[in-house]
């Protein structure tokens, strides 16, 4: 007999769930952008982030750079990346187009409250 058919099915949705909570990647079917981008709990030293992978349709732990998530979007590591500056554009426009629902996810990262409604309600560019 499998775990899965195990463990309760409220079980298996707080595993999952708190999978979740500790980081996100979302792929390119989900954002509209050709690269994966990492949304996770990065710790109280930093402000609001996320991770954009330098590899098409993959996250690449040691391949990636870093974008703010503000109303003005930088690259905060811009000798990390290896993108063209079009996509660059791609992903500023969408973080700028769910900044708010951004903050939100950061904050519940921050708080340890769920993020999966919120990731489901991102847009895509």
């Amino acid at each position: 007999m499998k775990l899965t058919e195990i463990l309760s099915e409220e079980l298996q949705q707080q595993l999952v769930e708190a999978e979740l909570t500790e980081m996100a990647n979302l792929a390119p079917d989900e954002t509209g952008l050709k690269y994966v981008i990492w949304i996770g709990e990065v710790g109280g030293q930093h402000g609001p982030r996320i991770k954009v992978s330098n590899i098409k349709g993959k996250f690449a732990a040691n391949d990636n750079f870093v974008m703010s998530i503000s109303k003005d979007p930088a690259n905060l590591t811009p000798k990390f990346s290896k993108i063209s500056t079009d996509d660059i554009e791609d992903i500023i426009d969408w973080i700028k187009l769910n900044y708010d629902l951004l903050m939100k996810i950061w904050k519940a990262y921050e708080t340890g409250s769920g993020t999966i409604d919120l990731l489901n309600q991102l847009q895509k560019i």
